[in-house]
């Protein structure tokens, strides 16, 4: 189950055989598993260091995988902006460190009732693995992946996202023709037209234009809605119609697709797409697999699949079971659900740490003793309104907050310093070894709490704010200027509202000479 098994005994470090087919745990300690290594999950393995938490607790992961890909790199990494290596999470280390056990292998059931999770062994037998809290982090699956016909045997789909810039690797190869052909086309089709869709479509024409040239490569978007992005405010719409139109990349809405062929997809309304490489990211899924078994054990799930939590993470219908990320919807009075997006799995993860310490605390202390206290936990607030960055494939980033687009190098430099920042809290070369004299105890955070540390050299009034944030080709745009202006405008209403009008009056000032030209030029042509 785990390297160092030991077939013969049915081992495994930590555990041990209760004389029945069980495996079990110290009768002292509070057994706590961590299923599948999310973006969620990866910051609870950090602050959980065995110097931080309590001796009475034992924490576990586990994953199918030794690495988890950081999401939010990923269309710089089909872009070849990233190498694979530079989106890994890395788990086996990060556990190391922590001191935390990791079983590599997939979980194939759970035993609620007994308290079990099951996984497979070298030997193909079923082990078990204790738990008395137990917490879900294990992403979803590509939508209608397996309804649509086709789709599965003749598209790319983005989950498991592990696997997507493989499989795209792969395709690549048959377009690396002989040097004096001249004629290889390739025309991609990305089915879904939501933000990962979109930034596929960018970073596929800046991956393959080169290579194929331009006027050989057809990109297009398959969207089933009536527009792009249509819960976006005007002006970012318009900024991200002008950026596809730029990039040649080509827009269908109202479509959606019947059956997907080895060369054509085959849409609802009888058209039919010729392709030569699709991609199908469609959006999240269930794993209804899993789903299914932990229904039968009485475990709450929604209708589409989804274990079903409070906003303390916590499941409806069992207190010791955890989940976040995109495997969960929030039930909660008068609010709703985040959608899928990791950073919403990020944001969520400072509050699964505490909401679990809180839950051991609780649920471990001498019942006869007078000096019991109880740890509140703490409620999960999704950000209405959070910073959307667009890799665009070339270098540049198409950036959405507060309603207005900001775009240019600049942004990509935003995005990409915001990304290495929550990838190097669990870089190896970054993890601090702790000394017994370590008391610092569980330390829980926002992962860019840092950035509340820098301070922009000069000092910025509302007019240099907004030009700095509509600086679209101004290579000399100091990003973290701009993201501590994004910052302080998320915190300052008065200084948001205020460089928020200067910019909608400059937007206006431009569409008003835009719609002068075009008149000017209707008059010449007469």
């Amino acid at each position: 189950i785990i390297s160092n098994i030991n077939p013969n005994l049915l081992f495994i470090e930590g555990f041990h055989m209760n004389g029945s087919s069980n495996l079990s745990k110290s009768p002292s300690t509070t057994s706590l598993v961590l299923i599948g290594g999310g973006h969620a999950h990866v910051q609870v393995l950090k602050a959980l260091h065995k110097k931080n938490i309590p001796n009475n607790i034992e924490v576990t992961l586990i994953d199918s995988q030794k690495a988890a890909c950081y999401s939010g790199m990923i269309p710089g990494c089909v872009a070849k902006l990233y190498t694979p290596s530079q989106t890994l999470l890395e788990l086996e280390p990060l556990c190391d460190w922590a001191g935390i056990k990791f079983i590599n292998k997939e979980v194939i059931d759970i035993d609620n009732n007994n308290n079990c999770i099951y996984v497979r062994d070298n030997n193909n037998n079923n082990v078990p693995v204790p738990f008395d809290i137990v917490s879900f982090d294990i992403g979803c699956r590509s939508r209608d992946l397996n309804e649509i016909p086709g789709a599965l045997q003749h598209t790319i789909p983005t989950r498991p996202i592990s696997k997507l810039v493989e499989r795209i690797d792969e395709a690549e190869k048959s377009l690396l023709l002989p040097q004096d052909n001249k004629n290889n086309k390739a025309y991609v089709v990305v089915v879904g037209g939501g933000a990962a869709g979109i930034e596929l479509a960018m970073c596929m024409r800046g991956r393959w234009g080169p290579i194929l040239g331009d006027d050989n490569l057809e990109v297009t978007i398959l969207n089933s809605g009536i527009e792009l992005l249509s819960h976006e405010s005007l002006s970012c719409r318009l900024a991200l119609k002008k950026v596809l139109k730029d990039r040649k990349i080509n827009i269908r809405s109202q479509c959606t697709v019947r059956e997907v062929t080895s060369s054509h997809l085959l849409l609802e309304n009888g058209d039919r797409l010729a392709h030569t490489h699709c991609l199908w990211a469609t959006g999240a899924g269930a794993h209804m697999v899993l789903a299914q078994k932990l229904s039968e054990q009485g475990i709450d799930i929604s209708s589409d699949g989804w274990i079903t939590v409070n906003d303390y993470l916590q499941s409806t219908s069992h207190s010791n079971i955890f989940a976040a990320g995109d495997c969960c919807t929030i039930i909660q009075k008068g609010g709703r659900t985040p959608p899928k997006a990791g950073v919403y799995a990020v944001r969520s993860g400072p509050i699964l740490v505490k909401n679990l310490m809180a839950y051991h605390h609780n649920h471990n202390q001498d019942s006869s003793s007078s000096s019991k206290t109880t740890t509140t936990m703490e409620h999960y607030k999704p950000q209405d309104d959070f910073l959307k960055l667009l890799a665009c494939g070339d270098g540049t980033a198409l950036g959405f907050k507060f309603g207005i687009p900001f775009q240019g190098k600049w942004v990509f430099d935003m995005k990409d310093h915001i990304d290495q920042m929550f990838m190097n809290l669990f870089r190896k070369e970054y993890l601090v070894e702790k000394d017994d004299n370590d008391t610092a105890g569980i330390v829980v955070s926002e992962y860019d709490a840092q950035g509340d540390n820098y301070h922009s050299s000069r000092i910025l009034g509302v007019l240099e704010t907004a030009e700095l944030l509509q600086g679209k080709d101004n290579d000399e745009v100091n990003y973290l200027d701009a993201w501590y202006c994004l910052r302080k405008m998320a915190k300052d209403e008065t200084y948001r509202l205020e460089v928020l009008n200067i910019i909608r009056q400059q937007q206006k000032e431009e569409e008003y000479q835009s719609d002068a030209i075009k008149s000017e030029s209707r008059v010449e042509l007469v």
